[in-house]
């Protein structure tokens, strides 16, 4: 079994309705549904505390077949938690538990089919993996940054050598987890009270410097507004 998870809770200190916003006249969580339809999962599910935000994601062809309680929807609401939550319902509900969950999120609208369907081959032709991640290249190094407390000034990461005086040229490549496409065992990941597992597979998107965007804010949405694209380049 597949599952094409989406979280929508109805809070945004960001960005006030962030889920149901309107982007180019199609509420936020229309992408991410639409992103979830190549994937061809058994279901799509978004799991949401929204009555409003459940007839929506109806509208445009997902399931909501529960609510999310208000006391795991919150801010600080960790995606390890949501996920358990589904994961029990459906195992009480249907004595199962998914194999695959695909975490689509809605912040990230713009998705790339041949991107979303090699993540896909990749993960299900390699089951030594507990998990797929999106990567992006760091343009900026954590070697050197540095954390300061009570006017002192220290690394962030320590080194025996002085990584920190060194030319970027030399220093490892770095990578930051994006919000494009994740991937998950359940029983490698969620069964284990993580969300990545032991064995993580870096999946770099291609080619998506000129569209990428994880919206927070009122300064990312306006900027998503002005990103051009199309169904045909995008999904």
């Amino acid at each position: 079994m597949k599952i094409a998870l989406i979280p929508a809770r109805s809070g945004s200190e960001g960005l006030k309705n962030k889920n149901i916003k309107k982007l180019n006249g199609k509420e936020l969580i229309y992408y991410s549904i639409q992103n979830a339809k190549i994937l061809r999962p058994d279901r799509i599910i978004v799991s949401t505390d929204s009555i409003k935000i459940k007839n929506i994601a109806l509208k445009y062809g997902a399931e909501v077949p529960f609510l999310r309680p208000k006391k795991i929807s919150n801010n600080d609401s960790t995606d390890l938690v949501v996920f358990k939550h589904f994961i029990d319902w459906y195992k009480e509900k249907y004595d199962l538990i998914p194999e695959i969950i695909y975490h689509l999120r809605i912040t990230t609208p713009f998705r790339r089919e041949k991107n979303l369907i090699k993540a896909k081959e990749i993960f299900l032709k390699n089951n030594t993996y507990s998990s797929l991640r999106s990567f992006q290249e760091s343009t900026k190094t954590p070697y050197k940054i540095w954390k300061i407390s009570k006017k002192i000034a220290s690394l962030f990461i320590k080194s025996k050598r002085e990584m920190h005086s060194m030319g970027r040229q030399f220093l490892p490549k770095t990578y930051y987890h994006i919000g494009y496409i994740d991937i998950l065992r359940t029983r490698k990941t969620i069964l284990k009270n993580t969300m990545t597992g032991n064995k993580v597979y870096p999946f770099l998107p291609i080619g998506i410097e000129d569209y990428y965007i994880d919206i927070d804010n009122k300064k990312d949405f306006d900027i998503a507004k002005k990103i051009k694209f199309n169904d045909k380049n995008i999904y």
